[in-house]
Order: structure tokens, then C-alpha cells, then sequence
């Protein structure tokens, strides 16, 4: 039976669905009208498949892209980038969110209704027929009249058939048997998929997952190298194959019911609650969800395989945690002669012509966690391949490091992705840990593996730093442990930069430690710091690693160095879109803009850095910084008081605190600040010459303000022990400056202090 395709405003074919058809054509519920998956061999043939959410279309400039560009931009389109692959990942959440469990429902409800099985009955509409082998267009019409559903392809002719009919399997059928069938669940590339109960293994329930078309070579290899391959593929995240029949001349995969619900049923629930509107996921469900996949897939990764299709429509959710339903796009990387599945707009672009990789298994990743994020037309069209801009998603102003985080999980080219699924879960847990914060105003600490902690506090205490904006406060990239010269690093990283720099010429002069690459980045560190120039040994740096973000780390420090902050800032933000789970590139965007004059943009980031992780002491002083040159006294005091006690720069930051209160460059002190100034100067415990020298700054202030009537005196307030007025601020004054003589260190010091009490002191008639 065939069915026409429905008209524009028409009503959805898919009777589960309930959406419409946009003037696009395309549903804008379920995105595609009986979408199938596409095999593509050696060209672009991917199409719309269980499109889980379409919209209508919006009109807007593309974004443009921002992740790190290749630093060698004249490398092919073939070029690969190596990495490890080691896996990663942990519980639902990474322990951060908490996931409403799904439950699971009866099995035998999943069995379709014959209104949504006629639903899916009926031909392929002709702009989703390719061939199967070759990828070109086929059943197209013309002037002539409408495209034929079945026939030959013309390039390389291969027969095709575009008519969907009814389930081969029947209730009641026990295939080979042993597997009593139910009814069909779905419909998929490969064909029906059915539910059974396996009579020989305690009538456990099976999916039962069919062929297309039993003509189709690409289908039937491809289900024989399931049969060959699968069934070693064990991980708790991954739908289990349990056996391969054949049953009336066609083939069938025996795999493990896996209840709950699909991700793509979720979204499609929400939108029906929300009368019709897009209802995306929580984004903090939806980055759970992806960190609980990635382990499985970096596991696959490990066996030499790819996955190719994920979308949410193939991933379950079950109980609480999420599994992985569908393995039939599942090869070896390495195989270059199989057909390979994937969805139009989840597939990476460069597939067709290079083939499936580790880095367009994480592109889909990044596309799946848009589409469960974000409302935009992403199958077809301007956004197929893109993400839409800032101005049309909030979540991603909001979500700044989620934003950078989907632009290089999907970037275009594959050597600008993430290159493992334990670096894209660690990055992730990293930005799921930002959002945490933000939303909850809880913080989210955490030690990372790529950078040191906050330099500022321990700079302070070795009095070489002033509290001021200064580049060699900031994080510095850890040292590789697998590089050569790793140990022997690790032993200079503490001593000066001069003495570093010395060290490392001296061993590889003498043959002690190979010039590897973080040789270079730390010769580049003391170069820096000593002011000389470092330029040929970043050049040799990039010449030995183009992809490596420290190069950009590092040229970003030198533009800070020879004061081009903006320039830095460009660097810095690259390396912000290179590690988005990472603090230290959002403190050194901060700084570079705050160098800059972009004090908002500088506030915005510094405020973010201290939500997440309040031990970064530097972004609360650089976020004080920005607020003073605003001219706002209270933000700049509440970001000192940031800084929290067990932080060895929580003196300073108190002592900076006081200072704000009273300072001329937010306009005359009111008389709360001048209490509060001096109550933190007492309570901040401060050695007596430090002491003194605040007490003077805070009355020096108050008697300015009280003899200018810019402030009224009141003999009620007390301040240091004195009431404010004249007389009282001068004789506090005249005591301070004589406590500071007294522990004066030379002579002159002393005199000069003896002069101020003298000078100040209260008029007498003896």
C-alpha cells in the first residue's frame, strides 16, 4: 500500500506523532516523514533519519565558526590528527545532577498499532532516494511525470525499491524456533524491527531487527558483519546481541529489549506537553545523558570499532542510566569496503569522503547534545552543519563554555574536534560543572589536569605581587608525565625563571634531556618571564605540534608581555574554545580583557571563574579591579570578600576591601563605609606597621570628608576609638602617626611621622 506524502499544513503521517508539515516539507515534530538511515559508500548520500525535533525555519546569518583553526591551513582535507584512545566517563551526572529515573514499561506496549504501522507504510518521498552502493540520486521524476519506486540505479546499477511494506514477521510466528513474535516496535534503515520473547532462555524479551531488502548486498554484508563482530562487544551502556538467524530467505539480529524510553521519545513527550512547542531537554539532563554514552563509545573506540548514528532517537533511557539500542552502523575503523550508516545532521561532512573516524563518532556527539539542547532546524539547510548564532539561542549566552563546547565537538574540519571520548568527557564534566554552579550558586571545585592552580595568592606572600593585573599570575599548563623530560622539569618548576632557562640549555648542551615539545613550552615560560624573546622557540613548538593549544596559550602570555591584549585575548579565547571545561582560559580571557578596558567583558568572565571555584583569588581581584573603575564600591568590597579564609591571599583581599571603602575614585565615603573599613583593618590581623599605616589612610579620609562637610560629623560614631568629628579624627590621626614613628626603621622615617602627628594634632591652650 502506498501512501502520498502529506501536503504542507498537512497533518505528520507518523499517527504517534502529532506535528505538522512545514512549508519546508519536513514534520516539524518528528523533523522527517518516515525518515530512513542512509548508507553512504565513498560519497555524500546521508539523509534524515527519526529526526527527533524539527522546527520552522528561521532566517539568520550563520555563525561564525570559532574553534581553533589548524595552524598549518595548508594541510589537506585528509590530514588526521593521532591521539590516544583511552576511554572515560563515570555514573549519570558525574555525580553532579541528579537524573529523574525513567521507568520502564510493560514490553509488550511497545508493540505498534496497525494505525502506526500504515502510518509508516508507503513510498520513500523522492528527495530521500539514493542508491544504496554508489550514493546518487535515483526515483527522481521529471517533466514527465513522478520518479519510479523500484528499478536500477543508473550510475552503477544497483536495484532499488523505496516501498515500505508490511512486516515480513507475524504475531505469534517463532522464528528459527525459538523466538515467538509479538509485532513490529518500529522501522528503521535496515527494515522492521520486531519484539519476541526467546522460548529457549526463560522467555526472555528480544528485539528481532530485519532487513530492508533482502536484495540488498550492502544490507546483507552488513548484517553478516554484525554476526561476526558484535557479539564480542560487551559494556553495561550497550545494547547486548545475542544471536543471527536467517528465517525465510532473510535475515534477522537477536538483541537485548532494552526498556525505558528513547531520547527522541522524550523530546517528542515534552513537546506534547507544551501544546506543540519545542520543549528541549534540561541541559544539565542532556549533558548527563552524553556523559553517560561516551564511555561507551570511547570503549568501542578501544576495540578498533566506530558507532556512526548516534542521535537521541539510539539512545535509551533506562532507569538511571542510558544505553546505547541500535549497533547497526557499528564497523572497524579501518574498514574501508563496508557500508556505512549514518543521519543527515548528525553526521560529520567529511564521512562520505574519508570515511567514519574516532573524531566523527565525537561529531555526532556534539550534534546530538544540540539537538537535545537547542531549538533550530539542524537536518537540512543552513544549520546542517553549523550551529545557529548567540542571538538566536540564550542558552548559549547564558552558557558561554557549553557554547564553545558544541562548536569544536562539531567543528568542520575533524583535526579541530575532540580527538577521544575521555578528553570530550573530561571537557564536559568540566562544563556541566560550570553550569552546576550557575544555576545553583553552589560552587563546583575541582583540580584539573591540564593546568596548576590560581599563582596569585602564593605571589602575594612571596611579596611579589601587588594585587594589580599581572600575566605571570596566571595558571601555568602542566608538564606531560609520559615526555622524556618530564622528571627533570618537574625539578626546575619551582626555582626563577633565569635559573630555569640556564638549566634547560645546560641539559640539552650536554645531552642530558631530548628538546621535546614541553622542553620547548617551558623555555618559552622563562623566556616570558625574563623578557626575552621567545618567538623561535614557539615557531619550533608549532613546527613539532600545530594542533598543540599551548601554542596559543603561550603566544597569548607574550602579547600580554609586549601589552597587546587584545591580540592575547583572541589566543586566549581559542584556548577557551580548545579546553571549555577548563577555568584558567576564562581567567586569562578575563585578564586580557580587563588589560583591554573591556571592563564588563573582564567582570562577566572573572564572576563566572569564582562561582564555579572560589580558590581562583585572582578573579575575585580582578573582578574588585573592574568594579572600582566602574565606580562601584560595593561590587568591587563584595568580590574581595570572595576570597575565602583559608586562602592565603584572604589578608590581602580584606586589606584591599578596606581600601575600596574609602577610596576617592568612587566618590566620598559614607559614614557605614568608614565603620566598615575600619572594623575589617581591626579584624584583618595584620602586623603593627601594616595596621597603622591603614588606620592612618581610613582617618585620613574621614577627617577629609568631615572638614569638607562632604561627611557630618557625628560624636556617636566611633572610629578607631575616636567619634567622628574634627577634633576625634585628628587626635586618632596624631596617635597613628606616632605609633609608626615609633616602629619607623631609619630616621628620616621616623621624623616624618613625628611631623604628621604634629601637624594634625588638636589645637591646646597648653
Amino acid at each position: 500500500m502506498a501512501t502520498a506524502s502529506a501536503p504542507a499544513g498537512g497533518a505528520c503521517p507518523d499517527a504517534g506523532c502529532g506535528g505538522r508539515i512545514a512549508a519546508d516539507g519536513y514534520c516539524n515534530t518528528c523533523g522527517l516523514e518516515g525518515g530512513a538511515t542512509q548508507r553512504s559508500v565513498g560519497a555524500a548520500t546521508s539523509t534524515p533519519i527519526d529526526s527527533p525535533i524539527g522546527v520552522e525555519p528561521t532566517i539568520a546569518a550563520p555563525v561564525a565558526p570559532t574553534t581553533s583553526r589548524r595552524l598549518n591551513p595548508g594541510a589537506g582535507a585528509a590530514t588526521r590528527r593521532t591521539a590516544s584512545t583511552r576511554t572515560g566517563g563515570g555514573a549519570l551526572g558525574a555525580g553532579l545532577v541528579t537524573v529523574m529515573p525513567t521507568v520502564a514499561g510493560d514490553p509488550a506496549g511497545a508493540v505498534m498499532s496497525e494505525a502506526e504501522i500504515a502510518a509508516v507504510l508507503g513510498e520513500k518521498p523522492e528527495d530521500e532516494r539514493f542508491c544504496s552502493a554508489c550514493g546518487q540520486p535515483v526515483g527522481r521524476g521529471d517533466a514527465g511525470g513522478p520518479g519510479r519506486v523500484t528499478g536500477f540505479c543508473s550510475n552503477c546499477r544497483t536495484p532499488f525499491d523505496f516501498v515500505t511494506n508490511m512486516p515480513a514477521l507475524s504475531a505469534g510466528e517463532l522464528v528459527g524456533g525459538q523466538y515467538e513474535i509479538l509485532g513490529p516496535i518500529a522501522h528503521g534503515g535496515m527494515g522492521w524491527i520486531y519484539l519476541g520473547r526467546d522460548r529457549a532462555v526463560s522467555n526472555r524479551w528480544v528485539v528481532l531487527k530485519g532487513l530492508l531488502n533482502e536484495d540488498d548486498a550492502d544490507a546483507v554484508a552488513s548484517a553478516v558483519a554484525e554476526r561476526q563482530f558484535l557479539a564480542r562487544i560487551e559494556h553495561g551502556s550497550i545494547v547486548n546481541i545475542y544471536n543471527f538467524v536467517t528465517w525465510r530467505g532473510a535475515g534477522y539480529i537477536v538483541m537485548e529489549f532494552v526498556g525505558g524510553q528513547s531520547l527522541n521519545s522524550k523530546l517528542k513527550k515534552r513537546r506534547a506537553a507544551n501544546n506543540g512547542e519545542f520543549d528541549p531537554l534540561p541541559v544539565t539532563d542532556a549533558i548527563a545523558y552524553m556523559l553517560g554514552v561516551l564511555p561507551a563509545l570511547g570503549y568501542l573506540h578501544d576495540q578498533g570499532l566506530v558507532y556512526n548514528d548516534l542521535k537521541p532517537a539510539n539512545m535509551m533511557a533506562v532507569g538511571d542510566g542510558v544505553k546505547l539500542i541500535d549497533v547497526g552502523g557499528v564497523m572497524a575503523a579501518d574498514d574501508h569496503s563496508a557500508a556505512i550508516f549514518g543521519t543527515q545532521g548528525f553526521q560529520a561532512p567529511e564521512v562520505a569522503e574519508l570515511g567514519p573516524s574516532i573524531a566523527s563518532d565525537l561529531y555526532t556527539v556534539g550534534r546530538t547534545l544540540a539537538v537535545l539542547t537547542l531549538t533550530f532546524v539542524y537536518h537540512h539547510g543552513q544549520w546542517q552543519h553549523a550551529l545557529p548564532p548567540v542571538s538566536e539561542q540564550p542558552m548559549f549566552d547564558r552558557y558561554e563554555s557549553f557554547h564553545r563546547f558544541l562548536l569544536k565537538a562539531t567543528a568542520m574540519h575533524p583535526d579541530d574536534r575532540f580527538q577521544t571520548a575521555a578528553e570530550m568527557a573530561e571537557q564536559l564534566t568540566g562544563v556541566l560543572r560550570e553550569i552546576v554552579a550557575l544555576t545553583t550558586g553552589a560552587p563546583q571545585p575541582t583540580v584539573s589536569s591540564r593546568f596548576s592552580g590560581d599563582r596569585l595568592a602564593s605571589r602575594l606572600v612571596d611579596d611579589e605581587a601587588t594585587g594589580g593585573p599581572d600575566w605571570r599570575t596566571l595558571p601555568t599548563p602542566s608538564i606531560a608525565p609520559t615526555d622524556p623530560a618530564a622528571p627533570f622539569l618537574n625539578d626546575l618548576a619551582d626555582d626563577k625563571p633565569e635559573v630555569v632557562l640556564g638549566a634547560i640549555k645546560a641539559a640539552i648542551r650536554d645531552g642530558l634531556v631530548p628538546d621535546t615539545q614541553e622542553v620547548k613550552f617551558q623555555a618559552i615560560a622563562a623566556l616570558a618571564a625574563t623578557g626575552n624573546d621567545a618567538s623561535d622557540v614557539l615557531r619550533a613548538a608549532a613546527e613539532a605540534d600545530p594542533w598543540d593549544w599551548r601554542l596559543r596559550w603561550y603566544r597569548g602570555i607574550l602579547g600580554l608581555r609586549i601589552g597587546k591584549p587584545a591580540e592575547a585575548a583572541e589566543d586566549f579565547s581559542a584556548v577557551w574554545t580548545e579546553l571549555p571545561g577548563e577555568l584558567a582560559p576564562k581567567v586569562a580571557v578575563g585578564l586580557a580583557a580587563e588589560l583591554a578596558g573591556e571592563f564588563d567583558r573582564a567582570a562577566e568572565v572573572y564572576a563566572e571563574v569564582i562561582a564555579v571555584d572560589p580558590s581562583f583569588v585572582s578573579a575575585a581581584f580582578g573582578l574588585a579591579r573592574c568594579r572600582s573603575a566602574s565606580g562601584d564600591r560595593g561590587g568591587a568590597v563584595d568580590a574581595y570578600g570572595a576570597v575565602p579564609e583559608s586562602s592565603a591571599a584572604y589578608t590581602e583581599a580584606r586589606v584591599a576591601s578596606a581600601r575600596a571603602l574609602v577610596a576617592d575614585q568612587h566618590g566620598d565615603p559614607s559614614v557605614a563605609d568608614i565603620q566598615k573599613a575600619a572594623a575589617t583593618i581591626e579584624a584583618a590581623r595584620l602586623d603593627a606597621a601594616a595596621e597603622a599605616g591603614l588606620a592612618a589612610e581610613v582617618l585620613e579620609g574621614a577627617l577629609a570628608s568631615v572638614s569638607s562637610g562632604q561627611m557630618a560629623a557625628n560624636p556617636d560614631v566611633v572610629v578607631f576609638g575616636q567619634p567622628l568629628t574634627v577634633d576625634g579624627l585628628r587626635s586618632g590621626l596624631e596617635d597613628t602617626y606616632r605609633r609608626m614613628a615609633r616602629i619607623a626603621t631609619t630616621a628620616s622615617e621616623r621624623f616624618h611621622y613625628v611631623d604628621r602627628a604634629n601637624s594634625v594634632r588638636v589645637p591646646s591652650l597648653f
